[in-house]
């Protein structure tokens, strides 16, 4: 991930939060999950709403740019949450 993706998620929830979303927070984060045995490690947005709940958004790229939009896509239902979250290991600023 880009090492600005802290600051940009930030304003991207400032901005959400503002809207019937109601989003409280975005945060960048590494889930390790087990399939087949194996452990492995995906890039996810973990999007909390100021009800409590939380979603993930896979993030498929270094851009932050697609990571916005990574986020919004999984937030007007054009892309599938992410799934196999076990473990969430979350990036320092």
């Amino acid at each position: 991930m880009d090492d600005r993706i802290n600051e940009c998620l930030e304003k991207l929830a400032f901005t959400l939060g503002e809207t019937h979303l109601k989003v409280r927070r975005i945060l960048p984060a590494l889930d390790y999950y087990h399939s087949d045995g194996r452990e492995y490690v995906k890039e996810v947005a973990e999007i909390e709403f100021e009800n409590g709940t939380k979603r993930y958004a896979d993030i498929g790229s270094d851009s932050n740019l697609a990571a916005i939009y990574d986020v919004v896509a999984v937030l007007i239902d054009k892309k599938p949450r992410s799934t196999k979250i076990e473990r969430i290991e979350y990036l320092k600023n």
